[in-house]
């Protein structure tokens, strides 16, 4: 598997562009802003989907543009269908330069197993920054793309539409309790982890909730 992050956008939203090394063939993960910097990238593989942690806009914001470019499906989990187009702030959309975000073309949810080549995800569903917040888990690579649950030193923040804090205490501690010390971590934005380093140096993961 390669593993391609590519930060896009004003908020430096990590997206993923997963490779199956033996076909060619991939995803990308959250193609929130930058199209043309994505498409850079992907135009190298097959892209198989466009699979996205939760529906923030500034994670779905050129979902349209790479939908439209390579006629892939596009997957979310159903519970974070009604933030795909919500701006959140006025004037966000247009500030990241988000296009309209088509409906899901299929759902993810708890226990969803997506192959593409020989590589294999398993979604974990971590509601608490969103309704539909999912990790995308590559079990045998040891990595998990986790949206904006989990921040180097931080975690998501629960006070936007549908948000809730004890949902995401409920989901890290399902994160910290199946996942080992060696799995590395792409947040949703800036810095990568491990789940030991958050495990032993997260405030929040120690009464900081």
């Amino acid at each position: 598997m390669l593993l391609k992050v590519v930060p896009v956008g004003p908020l430096q939203v990590n997206s993923s562009i997963v490779v199956d090394e033996d076909t060619g063939e991939a995803i990308v993960i959250d193609p929130g802003a930058d199209a043309d910097k994505l498409v850079d990238v992907l135009k190298e593989y097959k892209l198989k989907a466009i699979v996205n942690t939760h529906g923030h806009i500034d994670h779905v914001g050129q979902v349209g543009k790479i939908k439209e470019l390579f006629n892939v499906p596009f997957m979310l989990h159903k519970e974070d269908v009604f933030l795909i187009n919500d701006e959140l702030w006025r004037g966000f959309a247009s500030h990241i330069g988000a296009v309209r975000c088509p409906e899901p073309d299929e759902f993810i949810e708890e226990g969803t197993e997506y192959s593409f080549g020989n590589t294999k995800l398993r979604v974990i569903h971590t509601p608490g920054h969103t309704p539909g917040s999912c990790c995308l888990y590559f079990e045998e690579e040891k990595v998990l793309i986790a949206g904006d649950l989990l921040f180097k030193g931080g975690v998501g923040r629960w006070d936007l539409p549908g948000g809730s804090l004890e949902a995401l205490k409920s989901s890290l501690d399902k994160i910290f309790s199946e996942l080992e010390d060696d799995v590395l971590v792409v947040c949703g934005h800036y810095d990568e982890t491990t789940i030991g380093y958050e495990r032993k140096f997260n405030p929040y993961l120690h009464g900081g909730l």
